[in-house]
């Protein structure tokens, strides 16, 4: 092997690695700019609120369940707990 063929190599593989690494930046850039647009159409929020669905997010349509804290869905949050205790001062008193 000659110096010739070694640095001929490298130059490739340099080539090579950088347009492997665009490529694959392309793609990311595609891919987020594209969820970010469906996410913001006017035309899908439309869509997805004339036909009952008011977050097109819930994809399986029984309703946001995982995406909030069990106390604000809680019977027994903050301010009924709160509530509670008011009016069992107020028994009491």
């Amino acid at each position: 092997m000659t110096t010739n063929m070694i640095i001929m190599f490298a130059v490739g593989f340099v080539i090579f690695a950088v347009y492997i690494y665009a490529l694959l930046r392309a793609i990311y850039w595609g891919h987020t700019k594209q969820r970010e647009e469906m996410l913001n159409d006017p035309e899908l929020r439309n869509y997805y609120s004339r036909h009952g669905q008011g977050d097109f997010i819930d994809y399986d349509g029984i309703g946001n369940q995982g995406r909030f804290p069990a106390e604000a869905t809680s019977p027994y949050g903050k301010e009924i707990r709160k509530r509670m205790k008011k009016s069992r001062k107020s028994e009491t008193v």
